[in-house]
This record gives structure tokens, C-alpha cells and sequence, in this order.
């Protein structure tokens, strides 16, 4: 897909292999594409210019082994700055971990895949924009904006609660769901950021919605490191329920008889993404044994079924996946699925679209998806800050001459995905 920006890897071609000497695996569970890791006898990177060799460190790593198999050979600079605490978003374990890794030649040329000249000039630029954002003190946070965002939160919880214990099911239903929402969007937010505020939030999730931290740590890193490509980003893999492409296209089973109708159930069936992501959140904790987040969830759960009516648990749930669930993709899944694992910067500016929200309300619903491409950027950034940031990404995107900046009306966007939907149920 995507044509000549869909093969920004620069022609290195993998050298042919043994049939043992090559890992196939799938990356996003069953039924998925298998990604062909190739040779992870060795795994090596290159950060800044200097190659590591990270065979060792795969093991340890937090985020697993997989991550750094998916970028033997390849460039992990910008997605390294990205996604870990780098100094200057408020912690800095990872340099300082990167420093103790053994350093290396570079590998064999038919083992490197790096980025092409054009896409290295512009990651190269990219890297200087990021520089000075940290040094004027965008990756901060604000703790007046910080207790803002949580105290809203909770006030919904609040109200919802004595909604529920004044016998008004419908409102505590609504206020508890777009509650739910909302604190979806605020841990996502913790789990991202780094610092002492944010790793005593991690477990924020797990206590207000029933979702893992580490979990969702793993599952949605993996989204941002290989955004919209195919096998890799569980976002995208929602087969055989909704298809974002047509199975003749991909050569994947077609089980689904009701696929021609998935325009008309896709949205309603988004309202099951909470209970989803709740079941894999206890079995992700059950599995680790982690005792603080299985305790966390629990205390949900008495909370939930516990403290509230039934119906108004179970309808505040589907109302809170629904919203989340019909926004969190929205900015991706009618863009470009690519099968290259890429560079960072130029796989999110291929597969993100940001959103124009109108009213106040719509801003506060969309919980920073509506600045997509600036959270996918720079994920540590605290989310208050991305809308300021959003007019000084698109003036550095229009230097760019290999990178476009995207962005629609939210109505827009919900009609791309309706649209995308129903063309390939009827394909």
C-alpha cells in the first residue's frame, strides 16, 4: 500500500536464509499475519548513530523481547525518545540504561534496514524540533492542570454514584460512562508519561475502569511503535468482527457471513471495547501475579457490582466503550495499512489523521485523540499541552518534503471510517 511512500525501508533486501535461521511469529495473537522477524541470532539497533548490540538486553527489556526484535537492524532513535524517559519528560532510567549497553560495528549490509536519504533528512530534522521542545519545556507538567483533569474526572464518578443512590439509573448511567471514558483517556495518559506523579498513577486504570497498566503498556506501545502495520498493530487486527481490509486482499480467512452488514454493527459493537479490555486486563494480571494490580482491580469490581444497581454497571460500561472505542481508532483506521515495518516519524505521519473538534464538549469527549499525530509523536508530552503544539508541528511538517500533516472535521473522519466499513464488507 501506499505506493512509493509505502517502501521507505531503504533497498537492503533481507539475504535469502535457512529455513530455521528465520522467525516467523505472530505478533497480535491468532489468526493474525505472521511478521518474518528474519535472523535474531544477533539483534542489533542504531540509536544517535551508534549501533548496540541488544542481544542480551531483549530478555530484560520492559517492554519485551518482541519490541526489540521487530527492530533488529533498523534505526530506533526517534521511537526510542519517544516512548521512554529520556531526561527530559521527567525521568531518565533509559539513557541511562542505553549507556550501559555493549556497542558494536554496524552489522552486515544485508542486515540493516534503515530509512531512505529523503526520510533520514526529515528524521534527522525531526530530531531537532524534538530537541528544542525539551529544552523550552513542553514534556513538563503543570500540577494545576494535572489536579484540573483528575478532579473532573472524578466528579463524574461522584455524581454518578449519588445519580445511582437517588434512584436516577439513566443519569448515573451517562455520567458514569462518559466517566469511564474520560479515565480511560486520563490513564492512558499516566501510563505514557514519565516521572514520580505518573508512576504513582499507573494504577489509576485498574481502579477507576478495570484496566491493567502493564498490559495495556505492552499492547498499546506496540500500537505506537508499528502504527497501522499489518501483523504487528493489535489495533487494526479486529478480524473476523470488523475487516479494514478485504480478505481477497489479504488472503485471510473470511468466516464471517455478516461481513457485507459490518457497516451497520461496526459502531454499535464498539460499545464491548471496555469488557474486552477488562477480561484481557485480569488475565494479563492473573498471569504476571502481580499482586498491587490484581488488588487495584478488585477493588473495582467490589466497587462496581458492589456499590452500584446492575443495569447502571453494565450500561455505564458499554456507554464508556462505546465512546472510547468509536474514537480511540477513528484517526487511523481509514488511513494508510502498511506491511513494511518503517521509520517512526514517517509511519505516523502515513497512518494518522488529527481531528477538528468544535465545541468544548467534542474536545473534552475526543481526550487528546483529536491531537492524534502530536500525542503519536511525542506520547510523553502531557496531553494539555498538544493542542498549543499542534500549529507548531504543522509549520515544521510544511518544511517537509517527504511528510504530510492530515486533518479533518471529526464528522469527516467518522464518515471515512463508516465509508471504509462498508466497502469492505462489500468487497
Amino acid at each position: 500500500p501506499g505506493g512509493a511512500r509505502g517502501r521507505r525501508v531503504a533497498a537492503v533486501a533481507a539475504p535469502a536464509q535457512e529455513p530455521d535461521a528465520a522467525e516467523m511469529i505472530s505478533v497480535v495473537g491468532i489468526g493474525a499475519p505472521k511478521v518474518d522477524l528474519g535472523d535474531t541470532s544477533t539483534l542489533t539497533m542504531r540509536i544517535d548513530g551508534q549501533w548496540y548490540d541488544v542481544s542480551g538486553w531483549a530478555k530484560a527489556h520492559p517492554g519485551g523481547a518482541m519490541f526489540i526484535k521487530l527492530m533488529n537492524g533498523r534505526d530506533a532513535t526517534s521511537v526510542f525518545y519517544a516512548l521512554h524517559s529520556n531526561g527530559a519528560n521527567g525521568a531518565d532510567e533509559a539513557v541511562r540504561r542505553l549507556a550501559k549497553l555493549p556497542k558494536c560495528d554496524p552489522p552486515a549490509a544485508e542486515r540493516q534496514f534503515l530509512p531512505d536519504a529523503e526520510t533520514a533528512r526529515a528524521c534527522k530534522d525531526f530530531a531537532e524540533f524534538r530537541e528544542k521542545l525539551e529544552k523550552d519545556g513542553w514534556f513538563e507538567r503543570v500540577w494545576w492542570q494535572e489536579a484540573q483533569i483528575l478532579v473532573r474526572t472524578l466528579a463524574l464518578y461522584v455524581g454518578g454514584q449519588l445519580a445511582a443512590n437517588a434512584g436516577h439509573p439513566v443519569l448515573a448511567a451517562c455520567l458514569l460512562g462518559v466517566g469511564m471514558e474520560q479515565a480511560g483517556w486520563l490513564a492512558h495518559d499516566y501510563v505514557h508519561g514519565r516521572g514520580k506523579w505518573c508512576t504513582a498513577m499507573r494504577n489509576f486504570g485498574a481502579l477507576t475502569n478495570g484496566f491493567s497498566g502493564e498490559w495495556w503498556s505492552y499492547k498499546h506501545n506496540m500500537h505506537h511503535s508499528f502504527t497501522n502495520v499489518d501483523g504487528c498493530d493489535d489495533d487494526i487486527m479486529s478480524e473476523p468482527f470488523l475487516y479494514l481490509q478485504s480478505p481477497k486482499e489479504t488472503g485471510r480467512p473470511d468466516p464471517n457471513p455478516l461481513r457485507r452488514f459490518q457497516h451497520i454493527y461496526g459502531y454499535p459493537l464498539y460499545s464491548v471495547t471496555f469488557l474486552m479490555w477488562r477480561l484481557d486486563s485480569v488475565i494479563f494480571a492473573w498471569n504476571r501475579k502481580d499482586k498491587g494490580e490484581l488488588a487495584a482491580l478488585a477493588l473495582q469490581y467490589i466497587w462496581l457490582f458492589g456499590c452500584l444497581p446492575l443495569p447502571v454497571a453494565i450500561s455505564s460500561v458499554l456507554l464508556g466503550g462505546f465512546l472510547c472505542g468509536s474514537i480511540v481508532s477513528a484517526t487511523h483506521q481509514s488511513e494508510e495499512i502498511m506491511t513494511d515495518r518503517g521509520e517512526y516519524v514517517d509511519m505516523q505521519f502515513r497512518s494518522t489523521r488529527d481531528a477538528a473538534c468544535g465545541p468544548w464538549w467534542e474536545t473534552m469527549l475526543w481526550g487528546g485523540m483529536d491531537v492524534q499525530l502530536e500525542h503519536h509523536l511525542f506520547p510523553t508530552m502531557p496531553r494539555y499541552k498538544l493542542h498549543k503544539l499542534r500549529p507548531l508541528l504543522q509549520a515544521w511538517a510544511e518544511g517537509q518534503d517527504t511528510l504530510e500533516y492530515r486533518i479533518s472535521s471529526t464528522t469527516d473522519i467518522i464518515k471515512q471510517n463508516f465509508k471504509l466499513l462498508y466497502r469492505v464488507g462489500q468487497a
